[in-house]
């Protein structure tokens, strides 16, 4: 029978919505619900789904890094640490002469936070919630700022053509190489030893050449009250580095290697921000976008050898190639689970980072025509339905639950792309990470805001299987399931080790290999269980698949 496909009205009247203001935890109650428009209802009976480890993961260049420790009860400890290259932000820099670093003087690093702003006062305080942090923000950890000696490359050294990759793994490469003691070494242990993350703003005022606040008409003034801001700069990372070290490694350079930024980043190759746990404390981890932090040195010096010493200031960038580093301490239960090779999971562990993927087979594996679609799936394309609504439904174990993800992500694994229900979903939101809200993946909280589902949206999907007469096409039901730190972001990275995956159709095919990851789930620490298809798990929490539909006349 030739099927026509068949795209539901309701869908259509979804999308259609325009994005309002509202409390995104529990979205999925009130645009992903229980699917009751008066339809019939078909309950799918084989899914299929299971864990897999995905090892070591591609990590640079990513727009958002991870920094910092973070303890899960249920996954263990991640520590992530960074490193960058440095950029002049203005090349062959014309220094002076007689350059000297005064007691007046600073160096400092500043990398912004994901922060919101919450209020200002009348003299113009602001005062900011701190976003993308995890953790107990009141728990310290070790951090530490080395010079890197290890040249980042571009390209890989083998195949020039190909850009260069670099794995969650591969720290010893920076950690073989450092070149310096750490250079955060101020006495303030807010800045090293113990270092947390703040969401205060920072205050710079107007100084004259000897680093005394002046007012608003240029005098110097003792009174604190009649300062000048000159700048005020969002909640960040803070840190003042050894003016000693950069006064000879930068501003003492010879001006060939200030002369352009290739030639700096091959003398001067990056900054490795190395963070370790502190005995008794859980610690916190930051995802944050180092590319727009950057280094600024103050220093003195005079135009020519007849001129007055004066304060000038070089801005170094952190830009160029950067690479994260996770290294993960598991707990006995999620080692455990990563160490099977089951073909159907009571529970559904998904982690970001060098974590675990959740795959999904929608309609089980048998095929007894041989077709090469899966048995179940013929039955329900032969019903002639006109499906209106399909919801993917799946229930988180709270058992000991820690830091829930915001959002998961759904994919088709055979063609590492997305769904068509993500295609098609135009809705959009102010904060953008909870754009595309129909399709789905947004966590729900019960009345007593404890995390209760994921659901998806997969009407499109699911009409294109019913109407296709590609076989090839119908037969790829095999979905991904990652946590997700951006719905936009939709590249994917390379695993450093590929894996198979048990064919599903038809039977005696080579097994499929999982070579990458979406890239979004790469930049997200967090981790979810959810419960699988298994017949251990009680019906009501159940991974299912629901499909809504009206039969012909």
């Amino acid at each position: 029978m030739k099927r026509k496909k068949i795209l539901g009205f309701l869908s259509l009247a979804l999308l259609s919505l325009v994005a309002c203001d509202k409390d995104f935890n529990t979205v999925g109650a009130d645009l992903i619900g229980d699917g009751n428009y008066d339809f019939d209802k078909y309950q799918v009976q084989n899914l299929v789904a299971y864990t897999r480890a995905t090892g070591p993961v591609q990590t640079n260049n990513m727009s958002v890094n991870a920094l910092g420790v973070f303890e899960d009860p249920v996954f263990g400890i991640t520590e992530a640490d960074f490193v960058t290259q440095l950029e002049l932000s203005s090349t062959d820099p014309d220094l002076g002469v007689d350059i000297e670093i005064q007691a007046i003087d600073s160096v400092y690093l500043y990398v912004p936070y994901f922060s919101t702003l919450e209020d200002t006062d009348d003299d113009g305080n602001n005062t900011y919630s701190l976003d993308s942090i995890h953790g107990n923000l009141t728990d310290t950890f070790d951090l530490k700022i080395y010079e890197s000696g290890y040249l980042l490359r571009s390209y890989d050294a083998n195949n020039p053509s190909e850009a260069q990759k670099y794995y969650s793994d591969d720290k010893s490469l920076i950690e073989n190489n450092l070149v310096s003691t750490p250079l955060n070494n101020s006495t303030d242990v807010s800045q090293n030893s113990q270092f947390k993350f703040l969401s205060n703003e920072f205050v710079i005022y107007e100084t004259d050449g000897n680093g005394q606040y002046v007012d608003s008409d240029g005098n110097v003034t003792t009174d604190l009250s009649n300062r000048v801001v000159q700048d005020r700069l969002e909640p960040g990372m803070w840190i003042d580095l050894d003016k000693n070290y950069f006064l000879t490694k930068v501003l003492q350079a010879s001006s060939s290697d200030l002369f352009n930024n290739n030639n700096f980043k091959e003398y001067f190759r990056g900054l490795y921000f190395q963070a370790t746990p502190n005995s008794g404390e859980a610690g916190a981890l930051a995802k944050l976008n180092f590319s727009s932090g950057y280094i600024v040195i103050q220093y003195h010096s005079r135009d020519d050898a007849s001129s007055e010493l004066e304060k000038r200031s070089l801005q170094l960038n952190l830009a160029g190639n950067k690479v994260n580093f996770l290294e993960n301490t598991y707990t006995s239960e999620y080692q455990n689970v990563l160490s099977a090779t089951n073909s159907n999971d009571e529970k559904l562990y998904i982690k970001g980072g060098n974590g675990s993927v959740a795959f999904i087979d929608l309609f089980g594996t048998d095929d007894i025509d041989g077709n090469g679609v899966a048995d179940e799936l013929d039955d329900i394309r032969d019903n002639g339905w006109m499906v209106n609504d399909a919801i993917l439904t799946f229930t988180i174990d709270n058992t000991n639950l820690g830091e829930e993800p915001k959002r998961i992500y759904l994919y088709d694994v055979n063609n590492n792309t997305v769904l068509l229900d993500y295609t098609y979903d135009s809705t959009t939101y102010s904060d953008v990470k909870y754009n595309k809200y129909i399709f789905g993946g947004l966590l729900e909280l019960d009345d007593n805001d404890v995390s209760t589902v994921y659901k998806f949206r997969l009407l499109y999907y699911i009409n294109n299987l019913l109407a296709n007469e590609d076989v090839e096409e119908i037969k790829n039901t095999r979905l991904g399931l990652v946590v997700t730190e951006s719905i936009n972001n939709i590249a994917n990275y390379s695993l450093k080790n590929t894996f198979d995956l048990p064919v599903a159709i038809p039977s005696g095919s080579a097994d499929f290999t999982v070579e990458t990851v979406p890239l979004s789930n790469v930049m997200n620490p967090l981790g979810t269980v959810l419960y699988g298809n298994h017949p251990n798990v009680s019906e009501e929490k159940r991974l299912k698949l629901e499909i809504y539909y009206t039969k012909p006349n």
